[in-house]
């Protein structure tokens, strides 16, 4: 594994069948490009995958090229996959108790 820099770009894949691990999302995805870091995230007690990964590639245009089609099939399944960004929040707009 090599250290981060600024051309390394993760993308985040969702819907990942149980059976899918680490060396399986490495597989279907290096025809993208290069990948530096790979991860299916699974449970920490029961090592069961959580469904979702993230692949690292050595270069921007790599992962721009595997989220250009989002919705790609690994063992069989139908998963989503997306550019990450670090501390990405997710912004839901609808009114709270104060009314905003």
């Amino acid at each position: 594994m090599s250290h981060p820099n600024d051309r390394e770009t993760k993308i985040y894949v969702a819907g990942l069948p149980w059976i899918t691990r680490t060396e399986g999302l490495i597989s279907y995805f290096e025809r993208f490009g290069e990948i530096v870091y790979a991860k299916v995230v699974c449970d920490g007690a029961t090592q069961r995958s959580k469904g979702f990964g993230f692949v690292t590639f050595r270069e921007v245009e790599s992962a721009t090229r595997a989220c250009e089609n989002p919705n790609h099939t690994i063992d069989g399944r139908t998963v989503n996959c997306k550019l990450a960004y670090l501390g990405a929040r997710v912004h839901n707009y609808q009114p709270n108790q104060y009314g905003y």
